[in-house]
Parts: C-alpha cells; sequence; structure tokens
C-alpha cells in the first residue's frame, strides 16, 4: 500500500517538475527582453550625405575652438528624431609614442566638458541640410598630437530606427570581415558590421609652438590624404543598395587615422 502511495507521489512530481519547466520554456524569452533589432542598411550612395563637412580644430593645450559638420536628408521622407553623438575616442603623439585611449583631463573635451557629447537635430524634410557646431576646449595638461573624434547618426523614418556610424565604432576584427570579399576584393558591407551605413569622422589636433614644424606637415598630410581618400570613396565604384560596395577600398574608408587606428573601438 505504502509502495503504491509512493509510485503515485513520485510520478505527481515529475509531472509538475514537467510543467514548471515548460512554463518556464515559455516565458523565457519575455523575461530576457526584446532582442535588439539591426537596423536597415541604407544605399552606400547615399551615406555621404548625411554626415559631411567634418572639421576638427588644431588648438593649443589650455585653448578652445569648435568643431563643425553638416548634417543632411537624402531620402525622399522626413527623418524624425535626428540626432549626432560624437566622442573622443582615440590619440596619437606627435611624440612616436604608443597610441592610447584618451582620459578626461588630459584630452580635449566637446560641449559641456566631457569625451562624448550628443547633438539633437529634431525633424528633417527630404532635401534639407543644416549646419552645426561642438565646442571644443584643451585642458592645460593636454599631451600635443592627434584625437581621434568618432560619429555616430540615428533617425527614424516611419517604424523603423537607423544608425550610421564612424570607423572608430569597429573593432579591427569586424572592420576587416566587413571590408573584404573572400577573393581579397575590397568592399564595405554595413549589415556586417550591424549598422544603416558608415559616416566619416575627423580628429582634433592639439599643438603646441614647441612641436616641430615637419610633425606639422606630416600630419597635414595624412588628414589630406583621408580627406581624398573619403571623397573618392564615395564618388567611385559601382552603386550597390544592398550595403555592399564592390569597389571602394577599406583603406581609403573615412577615419581619422587613415590605416593604422590606434584603438578597437567599443
Amino acid at each position: 500500500m505504502s509502495e503504491r502511495r509512493f509510485g503515485r507521489r513520485g510520478r505527481w512530481a515529475w509531472t509538475a517538475l514537467a510543467t514548471m519547466v515548460a512554463t518556464l520554456w515559455l516565458i523565457a524569452p519575455g523575461l530576457a527582453g526584446p532582442a535588439s533589432a539591426t537596423p536597415p542598411v541604407l544605399p552606400d550612395s547615399e551615406w555621404s550625405s548625411f554626415l559631411s563637412a567634418v572639421t576638427g580644430p588644431t588648438l593649443s593645450p589650455g585653448g578652445s575652438g569648435t568643431l563643425t559638420f553638416q548634417v543632411g536628408d537624402p531620402l525622399s521622407q522626413d527623418l524624425t528624431s535626428v540626432s549626432l553623438y560624437l566622442q573622443d575616442y582615440a590619440f596619437n603623439p606627435t611624440d612616436g609614442g604608443a597610441p592610447q585611449s584618451p582620459t578626461l583631463g588630459a584630452a580635449p573635451t566637446l560641449g559641456g566638458g566631457t569625451l562624448g557629447w550628443n547633438v539633437s537635430v529634431g525633424l528633417m524634410t527630404p532635401g534639407e541640410h543644416t549646419a552645426g557646431s561642438v565646442p571644443v576646449t584643451v585642458p592645460s595638461p593636454t599631451s600635443t598630437g592627434d584625437y581621434g573624434i568618432r560619429f555616430a547618426v540615428s533617425f527614424s523614418v516611419g517604424n523603423a530606427s537607423y544608425l550610421l556610424e564612424s570607423r572608430g565604432f569597429f573593432s579591427a576584427g569586424a572592420w576587416a570581415a566587413a571590408t573584404q570579399y573572400p577573393n581579397g576584393t575590397p568592399t564595405i558591407n554595413a549589415s556586417r558590421l550591424g549598422v544603416s551605413g558608415v559616416v566619416p569622422e575627423t580628429s582634433v589636433l592639439v599643438s603646441s609652438p614647441s612641436t616641430p614644424l615637419v610633425l606639422y606637415a606630416l600630419l597635414g598630410v595624412g588628414l589630406g590624404l583621408v580627406a581624398v581618400g573619403a571623397y573618392w570613396w564615395t564618388r567611385s565604384g559601382a552603386k550597390s543598395r544592398s550595403g555592399t560596395r564592390r569597389s571602394s577600398p577599406p583603406q581609403s574608408a573615412p577615419t581619422a587615422f587613415g590605416r593604422s587606428r590606434s584603438n578597437e573601438g567599443d
């Protein structure tokens, strides 16, 4: 009699356990929260129109200036909730030292005295272009060198949210995987990067009277080549509407530091 009761209790326990496991399995996705969706990819021929004319100032330690840019709407629809995010993310010293990440108090600050700054643009209509600027302040202890400023542009069209980011947001591995076909042909695949497109970035050059003129010349030539490469990148090659460029070389992607980045990104 006791054995029969034990068997019934055992079967009841297993049934209850199975029911609990099944219930948890069904509600687990809700407990974990909604999965982040990859933003839709925009035609690469339009990437450069969302953010252009990006220019960083040349300043001395203890000085201040302005970083300028232009935001546009190249689509045939209104852009809502348009915003930009800027961040001082990498430092290449002029004294030949190793590249490093900037730290607050020893690097140029943006807007309200931080390394990152948000700019809200709001609504933009098709064909509209808006010029913008962000104050840049260089603390006195700042070392001379080139400080990379990366950009992210976000907006909505209807119920879809879009995000474009500059080179500095991607690790070297992610960038390499998205900028070359298996046969070695260069490309820029935005869908593989997980963004709607790629935008340019700039830098703030911190100099002092003691900095050798030859270093100024080298930095100026480097930034000039980046600008030319960025222009050629947006103009050349077959136009694809799938987020993949067929002929634009990843070496000339719009980045503050050209091919030798000093930071792996986020």
